[in-house]
């Protein structure tokens, strides 16, 4: 009896519905499994079928032992509308990682040791680490800091990290005569460099004739092929919304609309680049939500709304950073201390509506802990799984 071939391409189709974990148990079996994560092909139809699936991810780090930082994921796959979400997965690795400069794409996660980007696969454990950037100018003076986002080109299929590199020159505590003697000097000078993630990979510089200096914050959000980022142009801290090309790797620059708050965030409202001013939801249950409506004109909408009286209780006794949207559209305000009861709460814009999330599987001793010694930082990651192998 003649054996029975299965096609390759409904191989394929199979494969890509099974989970990250089964596909990477069956390399061992033949060279065609073990191939699939390198075919781009693969990994593309594989994101298809898992791209409804996002998760919720936690990094509690250890600023004395790195070792003993924890990076954890949860068991639900879309934290709200449930009440409740654990955290039962450790995807911890070897090193540990800074929690504060953590960054999600795709199922990849992008971290820095000692200001060393690495980008981790938790599906396939794999970590890449990248080389440093040693042609800096910015480098060169004392007082520098990099900050780095991951970003996916989806025309030529290229991830891409993108690395600001800032210096500061404070004039404070010096004379007339000493602030007169260094009036050529800059406050500001920042650089950019981009690294495609792809064999023999290496730093460029890129946007050298953009003659704006800033210093990045970590709020981002990447929408429509662009990276969108918000950062401060000078020592009076005007804040402004820069964009990143990706295809092209060029940027632009439009100011924020005046005054902006204290506590603002990046978000994604219904395919547009917004900026959440929530500095006044814990006094009077107010936010602001300012739209990029035309990028070129530097146009902007702007939308207020206030809390319902019955749900002040919520953020009435605890400080908020906002971390990203989920798939509807929600923000996710998470508390800026790690206490317990741990928390998040979910807000629904066109509700106008808070939900609370309880969070469970955080390792008792993290609460009890000094602040000094630990920090953490939390993630929504869409899709959950990447089985991609990267290359550099």
């Amino acid at each position: 009896m003649q054996d029975l071939q299965i096609p390759e391409d409904l191989m394929i189709e199979i494969a890509a519905r099974l989970p990250a974990k089964s596909v990477m148990r069956f390399k061992c079996i033949s060279k065609f499994w073990s191939s699939l994560p390198l075919s781009t092909h693969f990994c593309n139809r594989f994101l298809t079928y898992q791209s409804q699936q996002p998760r919720f991810y936690m990094s509690l780090v250890h600023r004395l032992e790195n070792t003993k930082s924890l990076l954890l994921s949860s068991t639900c796959p879309c934290p709200c509308p449930s009440s409740s979400l654990e955290f039962h997965q450790d995807l911890t690795i070897g090193g540990g990682m800074v929690g504060n400069l953590l960054r999600v794409l795709h199922g990849f996660i992008c971290f820095t040791v000692k200001s060393e980007a690495r980008i981790y696969n938790p599906s396939t454990r794999q970590l890449v680490i990248l080389p440093c950037i040693q042609e800096s100018f910015v480098k060169g003076y004392p007082h520098y800091f990099s900050l780095y986002f991951i970003c996916h080109d989806p025309v030529s299929d290229q991830y891409k990290l993108l690395c600001v590199i800032t210096a500061l020159f404070s004039r404070q505590g010096l004379d007339e005569q000493e602030k007169e003697e260094l009036a050529s000097v800059p406050e500001t000078i920042s650089e950019h460099w981009v690294f495609v993630l792809e064999a023999g990979g290496s730093w460029k510089r890129v946007a050298e004739d953009f003659r704006t200096p800033h210093h990045p914050s970590r709020q981002q959000v990447t929408m429509n092929n662009v990276l969108y980022y918000m950062a401060f142009t000078d020592s009076s801290q005007t804040c402004v919304l820069v964009s990143f090309d990706i295809r092209s790797e060029e940027l632009s620059m439009i100011k924020l609309p005046p005054p902006p708050g204290k506590r603002l965030a990046l978000i994604n409202y219904g395919g547009k680049v917004a900026v959440f001013d929530f500095s006044l939801l814990k006094e009077n249950g107010l936010v602001d939500l300012w739209v990029v409506e035309h990028w070129r004109n530097k146009e902007w909408s702007r939308k207020t709304l206030f809390l319902q009286p019955c749900q002040m209780h919520l953020v009435t006794h605890c400080f908020f950073t906002a971390k990203g949207t989920t798939l509807k559209g929600q923000v996710l305000l998470v508390p800026q201390y790690l206490i317990p009861p741990f928390y998040f709460l979910c807000y629904d814009f066109q509700l106008n509506h808070l939900k609370k999330v309880e969070i469970s599987g955080i390792p008792d001793h993290w609460f009890t802990m000094d602040s000094f010694f630990k920090s953490f930082d939390v993630e929504f990651m869409d899709p959950t799984e990447n089985v991609k192998y990267l290359e550099s």
